[in-house]
């Protein structure tokens, strides 16, 4: 009997968030902007630590892929990375 295990880490991660409004659970590999059921807006994680942006294509650039996030950038309870 052969056991193929895959390699996880070539795999991309999943961000996965639930939305504190409306409790909606979305994935992606992007941080997600506004929850796609209830439609309120999100702030990226470590806003304040960033520099603020001055226009709205700067504003879409400070949400991180699932590549950039650590564990501890995350909020418990509102974000995981799979």
């Amino acid at each position: 009997m052969t056991v193929k295990i895959e390699n996880t880490t070539s795999r991309q991660q999943i961000i996965i968030k639930k939305c504190h409004i409306c409790g909606h659970i979305m994935e992606s590999y992007i941080e997600v902007s506004k929850c796609v059921k209830c439609h309120k807006s999100f702030l990226p994680l470590n806003y304040f630590g960033k520099i603020h942006a001055k226009n709205s294509t700067e504003f879409r650039n400070l949400f991180a892929t699932s590549k950039e996030i650590r564990e501890e950038d995350l909020i418990k309870g509102l974000y995981t990375l799979w």
